[in-house]
């Protein structure tokens, strides 16, 4: 088990948590479709801690990484 942050480019996971993160970001993620039991994959990745993009059910969304560190997921 690893967090959504740790995920290079490319690669799969599905979302194990999301009790960790703040309750506005679980609500604008559920409104998105994004929730527990959700395959997501790493897209793109700034540097110096800039946001991510990850894809999820066909969309694309960029999230700080701050809010990453508190999604668990497991590798596809």
């Amino acid at each position: 088990m690893l967090y959504l942050h740790e995920l290079k480019i490319g690669e799969s996971a599905q979302i194990l948590d999301l009790k960790e993160t703040h309750a506005l970001i679980q609500a604008r993620l559920h409104h998105l479709g994004i929730s527990e039991a959700c395959k997501v994959c790493m897209k793109n990745k700034l540097p110096f801690g800039g946001p991510c993009m990850i894809e999820c059910g066909g969309q694309c969304i960029s999230m700080r990484q701050n809010d990453l560190k508190a999604i668990r997921v497991s590798k596809i």
